[in-house]
């Protein structure tokens, strides 16, 4: 691993620890990467090195990620400029309809504000989620068009997220080396205050070890403590060691 190359988007990773090894929680919302703000790179926090072989497994499955990702969001969004206008357009029949009731104001007209305005509302609610999809859209589409991952991986440097995870790990290390999911969960919800963590583990205990391979929730779960390759277990047993 090396510093990060300058102006570059990092995508921050975190080896977390599980029940039997360790994990990968991505902690970037994809969804505010623009590919025309510069490459991406990936930026690892772990608690020892990690070996090339486990760099590029990590980079590849969040490389994936990221395109599924695009893939999936590139749609959204396209047609906001239809919905924003028609948006507008409610908001003026809203203003018009308030003006007049003001203008020629009585005691009941109090009720008709009230009920106009909520009936409004999702109408202004959906305008403004409609522009807000339409960002969101357009930097999924960049990433498709423009999208490049740095081949190098990089140190993860902010001092807040290296100490999160220091302390996470330090919660196994004062347990022999054990630790429930829902007993991380507590600790980085109440402890750390670190929502993609407590997330990350609360789902991990309502999964079935059946279905841990396969799980990919809102922080982006990239799991790799079920390897068939032993040398490669062991190596993810080493970080926690």
């Amino acid at each position: 691993m090396q510093e990060s190359y300058l102006n570059t988007q990092l995508i921050e990773a975190f080896v977390v620890p599980i029940d039997e090894g360790a994990a990968l929680l991505i902690d970037t919302d994809y969804g505010k990467l623009d590919a025309e703000d510069g490459p991406f790179q990936l930026a690892l926090y772990a608690r020892v090195a990690m070996s090339p072989g486990e760099e590029a497994v990590i980079r590849s499955r969040v490389e994936a990620q990221l395109f599924d990702y695009a893939v999936r969001t590139a749609s959204v969004g396209r047609h906001w400029l239809i919905e924003l206008t028609v948006g507008m357009a409610e908001l003026a029949v809203l203003g018009l309809l308030l003006a007049f009731l003001i203008v020629n104001w009585s005691p009941l007209h109090a009720v008709i504000v009230v009920v106009a305005v909520l009936g409004f509302a999702p109408a202004l609610y959906h305008t403004g989620l409609s522009i807000l999809h339409h960002r969101v859209g357009r930097r999924a589409r960049s990433i498709l068009e423009f999208g490049e991952v740095l081949p190098t991986t990089a140190i993860g440097r902010n001092g807040d997220s290296a100490a999160r995870l220091h302390n996470l790990w330090r919660v196994v290390e004062d347990s022999g080396g054990v630790s429930e999911f829902m007993s991380l969960e507590r600790h980085a919800r109440v402890q750390l205050r670190w929502t993609a963590a407590a997330r990350f583990y609360r789902e991990l205990a309502a999964t079935t070890n059946e279905r841990r391979e396969t799980l990919e929730s809102w922080s982006r779960l990239v799991s790799f403590g079920w390897s068939d390759d032993p040398q490669f277990r062991a190596n993810l047993v080493r970080v926690r060691s």
